[in-house]
């Protein structure tokens, strides 16, 4: 995956440090998923609006990166000790989610589903 950044050297120091991925070749791990951080030339960042996520069809910035994990509650915490910005945990019929945002503004988005 790519995520657009301000810049790239404080960006994978903050993915390292609060998301604890690891340093691959030119791109950073998580999982065995690469994620390459580059440079942007504008202010873009990773979402679209959708009216297709909420249950009452309001408008939404849906994030393009979504992790998938078997301890919301525990990362949860770890983001929110570490002051990032952070959503609530939101319930829903077979899954929970949450979104948060890394110093750029790319909103992303960590859900598990329900056991």
């Amino acid at each position: 995956m790519y995520i657009p950044v301000s810049s790239r050297k404080k960006s994978e120091e903050w993915y390292v440090e609060h998301l604890g991925m690891e340093h691959g070749e030119g791109y950073l791990l998580v999982g065995k998923q690469e994620v390459f951080l580059r440079e942007r030339l504008d202010e873009q960042v990773l979402t679209f609006r959708t009216n297709e996520w909420l249950d009452n069809g309001e408008s939404y910035d849906m994030p393009v990166v979504c992790f998938r994990t078997s301890d919301i509650d525990g990362i949860y915490g770890h983001l929110s000790k570490l002051g990032i910005r952070i959503g609530q945990v939101i319930e829903h019929s077979w899954f929970r989610e949450f979104d948060f945002c890394d110093p750029d503004g790319n909103k992303l988005k960590v859900w598990q589903p329900n056991e």
